[in-house]
C-alpha cells in the first residue's frame, strides 16, 4: 500500500497523479533501471505506455510504469512532498537503489540492502 502524507496530498493538484516512472540505466539491457517519481495529469498518463494504477491511499492517486510496477508490489511505501526553490519535490521512503538492488538480489523483503 502506498500512502501519501498530508503534505503530498495538499501538493497534488486536481486531476493529477503521482507517477512511478522508469529510468533506464543500462544500454545493453532494457530491464536495468530505477523507478523515479513525477506528477502528471491522470487522463494523459493512463492512456500512454501501459501505466497501471497502484493500490494507494487516497485511491487513484498513484500509477506506475509497467517496469516499475513489480518493485512496488508488497511494499508499504510513503510518499512525501517538500517544496524546494518554489518547485514541488515528491519523494519516497524507498532506498535510492531499489531497482538495481532488487534485480541483483541484494535487497531483503523490507527493501533494505543486505551486506
Amino acid at each position: 500500500m502506498i500512502r501519501l502524507t498530508d503534505r503530498a496530498r495538499t501538493a497534488l493538484r486536481e486531476g493529477e497523479v503521482v507517477v512511478f516512472d522508469w529510468a533506464a540505466l543500462g544500454l545493453c539491457c532494457t530491464c536495468t533501471g530505477q523507478p523515479w517519481l513525477r506528477t502528471a495529469p491522470r487522463a494523459l498518463v493512463l492512456r500512454h505506455r501501459g501505466f497501471r494504477p497502484v493500490d494507494a491511499d487516497p485511491s487513484g492517486s498513484v500509477v506506475a510504469h509497467p517496469l516499475a510496477y513489480p518493485f512496488l508490489l508488497g511494499r508499504d511505501i510513503t510518499i512525501d512532498c517538500r517544496p524546494r526553490l518554489g518547485f514541488r519535490r515528491f519523494s519516497t521512503d524507498l532506498p535510492p537503489d531499489v531497482g538495481l538492488a532488487d534485480l541483483l538480489g541484494r535487497a531483503n523483503p523490507a527493501g533494505r540492502m543486505v551486506p
